[in-house]
């Protein structure tokens, strides 16, 4: 006989069928409590990450460069001191900043205007006008000698 037409084989096992409708109710707020969960953790753990990774990197640096210093103090080779002081930082710009800032503002004003929410524009008037002083400040620090 074909098994298609097999009564006993078209017995369907349905233990268990009710729990699975209890599953299906309660999958979404396990979920919902796993996304909570998971948040928080983020939120309060990214900043420890950062703060990790950066003192990760500035000591894998610093061994770096004692690893430099040690081979060159094996070879006899004279030690630079420019290993051991920090990279001269690029001299703060206000012109480069209040063009940023400027930016930013009007960009987040014109997201405001064109999702058709004229309240919230206001919003892009914090860093415009962040801007607009550092604008100023640059114009009139141009005058000043350069230390």
């Amino acid at each position: 006989m074909l098994p298609i037409l097999d009564v006993e084989a078209a017995h369907i096992n349905i233990d268990g069928l009710d729990r699975l409708g209890d599953f299906a109710t309660t999958a979404p707020a396990l979920m919902g409590e796993l996304i909570g969960l998971v948040a928080v953790i983020l939120i309060f753990g990214m900043p420890i990450i950062i703060v990790l990774a950066v003192l990760r990197h500035r000591a894998r640096r610093q061994q770096m460069i004692n690893d430099t210093v040690m081979k060159l103090a094996e070879k006899g080779q004279p030690i630079p001191p420019e290993l051991f002081t920090e990279p001269a930082a690029r001299p703060r710009s206000d012109l480069r900043r209040g063009i940023k800032l400027l930016t930013v503002g009007l960009a987040i004003m014109g997201f405001f205007f064109f999702q058709g929410d004229h309240d919230g524009m206001g919003i892009g008037f914090i860093p415009l006008a962040i801007g607009i002083g550092y604008l100023l400040s640059a114009h009139f620090d141009k005058d000043k000698p350069a230390p």
